[in-house]
Formats: structure tokens, C-alpha cells, sequence
């Protein structure tokens, strides 16, 4: 894992730890009667929402910074990363086929997948390249007449998974972002996964309708 990404995991570690933290000393603060008690958990939850909103200050920096140096690598997306991050999604089993994924407008799939603005944000980047992920589709079909099916199965499949694990909103967008590029911290490579992730759920093949 690459230092910005280590960094980014650290702190999303222990802003969650800090949130747990936080609800057990007010959970005591709440019970306590003892004046000198209440004073010292005072004490101790203000200083820990000084650090927790300094870590997320420091995390939402990242996450501003990793969002802009992927923006500019989108439109550097090629074939060549388009079908390396393909590659070990057409492996999977197919999916059941009990969601529906009829068209729908983009707007209402957001809102009704309870995604925030930053998705959005992203959706919008990753569609500068949807002509270019819908031609590489093409151009895999001519030799490869399964490969449509393939890669969306493969998305369905990880989709399905997530969702049994309860993963929603975005952590569900994240997860299945991370999917898409195997994983990989190299931007290119998750540059052209959210390219082809975009396509799919402009076209309705992945998130419900």
C-alpha cells in the first residue's frame, strides 16, 4: 500500500476508534455523579473532539488531494488500463438475477442508493470516459461475444456480496470502486476503474434502479 493510502487507512482507524471512544465517556458522563468524575470525563471529551476533528480535517484533505490527482489522470485512461482492470473480473461466477436494473434517471438512482455528492462528484468524473469504456466493450465483443455479460456479472456478483454483508451508500460505491481496479493504488488503474464503474451504473447494471 502506498504511503498516502497507508496515511488515509490509519486515519479513517482511528477516527473510528476516537468515535467509540467518544460515546463511551459520555455514555459514563451520563451516569456519573461524582463532581470531580464529571469534571475529569469533561476534560477528557473535549480533548479527544479536539483530536477527532483534527484527524478529519487531516482526512478530508487526503481524500480532497487523492480526488484531484485522479481527476487529472482520468483523461489519460486507455485501453491498455481498461483491460487490465477487466481481466480478473470476467473470471467470476454469474450473479442471481433478482435486482432489477432497468434504466433510470442518474439523480433518482443516487438519491434512492443513498449516495452523497462526493459519489456524485466522482460518477461525473468517471464519465468522461464512458464512450471510451463502451467502445473497448464493443471492440471485446467482436472476438469475445461473452465479455459484455461477463464483466457485468462480475460487477453483480461483488454488488450482491456487499450488499449481504450490509454495506450501503457509499462505502457500498467505495467498495465496489476498489473492486473495479482490483484493489490497486496505482491511479491509472483506478482511474479506469471508475471509468468502467460509471458506465455500468449509467447503464443501470449495477446499484438498484
Amino acid at each position: 500500500m502506498e504511503p498516502h493510502h497507508q496515511r488515509e487507512q490509519d486515519l479513517k482507524d482511528h477516527i473510528e476508534k476516537d468515535f467509540e471512544l467518544l460515546k463511551k465517556l459520555e455514555d459514563n458522563l451520563r451516569l456519573a455523579n461524582d463532581v470531580k468524575e464529571k469534571a475529569k470525563l469533561e476534560k477528557e471529551i473535549e480533548e479527544l473532539t479536539r483530536n477527532l476533528d483534527g484527524r478529519q480535517e487531516k482526512l478530508k484533505t487526503i481524500i480532497a488531494q487523492k480526488r484531484e490527482a485522479l481527476a487529472r489522470e482520468m483523461p489519460y485512461v486507455s485501453f491498455d488500463e481498461l483491460d487490465i482492470v477487466t481481466k480478473f473480473i470476467l473470471g467470476m461466477q454469474p450473479a442471481s438475477q433478482e435486482i432489477n436494473f432497468n434504466i433510470t434517471d442518474i439523480t433518482q438512482k443516487i438519491s434512492k442508493n443513498n449516495l452523497t455528492q462526493e459519489v456524485h462528484f466522482l460518477l461525473i468524473m468517471g464519465m468522461v470516459k464512458v464512450k471510451e469504456v463502451h467502445l473497448f466493450i464493443e471492440v471485446n465483443a467482436v472476438l469475445r461475444p461473452d465479455f459484455p455479460e461477463k464483466l457485468k456479472a462480475g460487477f453483480v456478483t461483488e454488488y450482491q456480496r456487499l450488499l449481504k454483508a450490509d454495506i450501503r451508500g457509499d462505502a457500498l460505491f467505495e467498495s465496489l470502486h476498489k473492486f473495479s481496479c482490483g484493489n490497486s493504488s496505482d491511479l491509472k488503474k483506478t482511474a479506469a476503474g471508475l471509468a468502467v464503474l460509471s458506465y455500468l451504473f449509467e447503464r443501470c447494471e449495477v446499484f438498484e434502479r
